[in-house]
């Protein structure tokens, strides 16, 4: 489901790819009193529409959502390492009510340096936003800042990222290795390490 607000530049589109309509209508104001905004802006409800949307924009800025769901998630962390590797120096911004420590470093292991809290103030998101778009370093709200602690992992190889993946579904180790394809004892060092990295004591973690 797309609902496209008309655009003037197709290289400098924001894509706001949130399925809450509320929350939508929230940026899009935010978005629309600014002038290098206005009349620039694509709205995505579902993220599958993302795909060939993002593919047809050459310098798309994406906003995506982060939610609790253990579903939805596993689609927008799909949709990040999927994105990472189409559009690998184009802006991503996370804009999320989730603060799970495992999943903000998670995220953030995946090479996403824009993470804002949606309990944040407008005009914080604004100006985050805006800076986004001419810098490259890791830009992080307030409050994620003290959810973090300042401590961002080590970035994940392709074959942690896939085991890491799995477990958030609700797999194990075995589970995992047949899914996969590999070896269990394979896939229990990359799980270690992944787990080192992300600062995970436990399976519970």
């Amino acid at each position: 489901m797309e609902n496209n607000i008309t655009i003037n530049n197709a290289s400098s589109q924001v894509m706001v790819v949130i399925p809450c309509v509320l929350m939508v209508e929230g940026i899009i104001h935010q978005l629309n009193a600014r002038p290098e905004f206005k009349n620039s802006i694509n709205i995505i409800k579902d993220i599958h529409g993302a795909y060939d949307k993002v593919l047809k924009i050459p310098h798309p800025t994406i906003i995506l959502n982060i939610s609790k769901s253990s579903q939805q998630l596993a689609e927008e962390i799909k949709f990040i390492k999927w994105y990472r590797k189409a559009k690998p120096n184009k802006n991503i911004v996370i804009y999320t009510h989730n603060h799970k420590v495992s999943i903000l470093k998670y995220i953030s292991s995946l090479g996403v340096q824009v993470i804002i809290s949606q309990y944040e103030s407008a005009s914080i998101f604004m100006e985050l936003l805006i800076k986004s778009l001419s810098s490259s370093i890791t830009l992080h709200s307030p409050m994620i800042k003290t959810v973090l602690r300042e401590q961002i992992p080590g970035e994940l190889t392709e074959c942690e990222m896939e085991v890491i993946e799995q477990l958030f579904l609700g797999r194990n180790v075995t589970q995992v290795a047949k899914c996969l394809g590999r070896d269990i004892r394979t896939v229990s060092s990359h799980k270690r390490h992944a787990m080192e990295k992300l600062g995970f004591h436990c399976d519970k973690d």
